[in-house]
């Protein structure tokens, strides 16, 4: 027993090491931490905002590695400072947000949107003559949908009355953030970012040694889809494949699966389900953990990305754990302004309606923005074709966190099972059933081809039918 306790300390001291109060002492020592002040920090992730944004909007236009060879960056030159221009309005609107039209203070999110959509129907409407305005409304439409659930966050300050005193390079840092390349907020806005900040040397320290602990991490996790890829997959692109003279488990990729390309037995199928949730948790973990540990780097202590998502142990708990960002963009733009507003007097419908506007139409409308060459093209067939798998998806993941919701209020205030043994089976069936759910929902995830009724052909076959 001594031997167990032992080894418990050990990985528990060196797994949180950033915790360590006599190495955080030691760290924020350093020069470094003292002349990194949350000033500087915020100036140096400022002017990398322009960087980032420049690249972003260049690579918008061509592949960085064709700029040398492009004779004109003329769109580009244009539509950057535009789109600077366009940031540098809504922080004004933010910060005199009592000031703006009646109509725009009431719904302020629905306005930003509207103008988004307002410049797409422009692009439709006018001929492809290579005109350069249109190049460069083109290049300002495809970078909003990266800019405007940010501008979103800083709207919300506003709204909160906590813009009043800030400048435009607080909310710049956060806007083109240098830590993330995704569409989602990781860190969300200003508010919340602030709440987070390391103030000291010391406590900067500690948020210091909390990122090189996730980037850590994400090096591990991506080690073990090396690893998985390998043995499980025996993916050909694998370095580890070729090692072993391409020894593997050979399970498919539930991808081929979904688009019917191959048939395999019920405990194959069963185990590409499984497997899937695995790979796919791992890879946004790895990327989670990389975003949050650079913020982390520059001091902004803020929650995970990814915090055991396999093992939560109810739907809903899942969720919060998986892409919590993510989570966190449907429950503050669609979620709380549904839940706050419509059916007071029914609780039950009350919270159907805003987990539905969270995880049906929140959700089906981020992937809409993320379409970005069909939306310009005005390919609406493909857009419809491509949501319809994740609609159904949107439909189970909607049921299934509503009914999580429900069961976790009735199961407020029961005693919690004092046996050892069957507390530990009863949390394992839990585990297996949270699994069980995401693995048959993630295949309506994936992208296929094939139309809903082959793909139900394909679902049912799962269950031998």
């Amino acid at each position: 027993m001594m031997k167990i306790k032992t080894l418990r300390d050990t990985h528990r001291a060196i797994s949180q090491f950033h915790e360590n109060d006599r190495l955080a002492a030691s760290v924020q020592t350093w020069r470094f931490f003292a002349w990194f002040t949350p000033k500087r920090r915020r100036l140096f992730l400022s002017l990398g905002a322009i960087a980032a944004g420049l690249i972003a909007v260049l690579n918008r236009y061509v592949k960085w590695s064709e700029h040398l060879a492009e004779t004109s960056w003329l769109a580009p030159s244009f539509a950057m400072p535009i789109l600077l221009g366009f940031l540098y309005l809504v922080y004004l609107s933010t910060k005199n947000f009592s000031r703006l039209p009646v109509v725009v203070k009431r719904r302020p999110q629905i306005s930003l949107h509207i103008l988004f959509w307002a410049t797409l129907a422009v692009i439709w409407m006018t001929p492809n003559n290579g005109e350069l305005w249109r190049t460069v409304l083109i290049l300002i439409v495809l970078s909003l949908p990266y800019l405007i659930w940010r501008c979103g966050y800083m709207i919300k300050s506003g709204q909160r009355g906590k813009s009043a005193g800030t400048g435009f390079h607080d909310h710049l840092f956060y806007l083109w953030p240098i830590w993330d390349g995704t569409n989602t907020p990781a860190g969300k806005g200003l508010d919340y970012l602030s709440q987070c900040e390391a103030k000291s040397p010391e406590v900067y320290a500690r948020s210091f040694l909390a990122g090189i602990k996730l980037l850590i991490l994400a090096m591990l996790w991506g080690l073990t889809l090396l690893f998985m890829g390998w043995l499980v997959y025996g993916d050909p692109k694998n370095s580890l494949t070729h090692l072993v003279g391409g020894y593997s488990l050979e399970i498919p990729r539930l991808k081929n699966i979904a688009r019917g390309d191959i048939l395999v037995s019920l405990p194959i199928a069963w185990t590409s389900l499984y497997c899937e949730l695995i790979w796919q948790t791992l890879k946004i973990a790895v990327r989670g953990h990389q975003w949050i540990g650079m913020l982390r780097l520059f001091g902004f202590n803020v929650f995970r990305n990814t915090y055991k998502p396999l093992l939560a142990e109810s739907i809903v708990d899942f969720w919060n754990r998986f892409y919590y960002y993510f989570k966190e963009l449907l429950v503050e733009f669609f979620f709380f302004p549904t839940y706050l507003k419509y059916f007071r007097t029914q609780p039950k419908l009350r919270m159907f309606t805003a987990i539905f506007m969270a995880a049906f139409v929140g959700n089906l409308y981020y992937h809409v923005l993320q379409m970005k060459g069909p939306l310009v093209l005005g390919e609406f067939a493909k857009i419809w074709q491509s949501l319809g798998s994740r609609m159904v998806y949107a439909i189970f993941l909607t049921v299934g966190i509503y009914v999580s919701m429900l069961r976790q209020q009735r199961q407020r205030g029961k005693r919690a099972d004092s046996h050892m043994v069957a507390a530990r089976v009863g949390r394992l069936r839990r585990i297996a059933g949270v699994w069980t759910f995401y693995s048959l929902i993630n295949f309506w995830n994936l992208r296929s081809r094939l139309t809903l009724l082959e793909r139900t052909k394909i679902f049912l076959s799962f269950f031998g039918l």
